[in-house]
């Protein structure tokens, strides 16, 4: 199970960000398999957040992130591709 590290950037302010997020935490589990670690703001840029998640693979994390892509602009996640990085590591 890969450990996934991203760093993205929000459009509508980290308490929303964090609410609509945190919404989904069951859905990901559930349906996924994806594990939330940690989920923060960044100190020195307030519209950087970082993620650390468990997932069965990068393709299941890929069809999350493919099959909630609208959720994810609600809730704020800036849709430019260079606006976010995403780093694999073993579990």
């Amino acid at each position: 199970m890969p450990t996934v590290i991203i760093k993205g950037k929000i459009t509508k302010g980290y308490d929303h960000w964090l609410a609509a997020f945190d919404a989904l935490e069951e859905h990901r589990d559930k349906d996924y398999g994806i594990r939330t670690l940690y989920r923060g703001q960044d100190l020195q840029d307030v519209d950087t957040i970082h993620v650390v998640m468990f997932a069965p693979s990068m393709e299941v994390l890929q069809s999350h992130m493919e099959d909630n892509a609208e959720l994810i602009a609600e809730a704020g996640g800036d849709p430019d591709p260079d606006a976010s990085t995403m780093s694999i590591s073993s579990d």
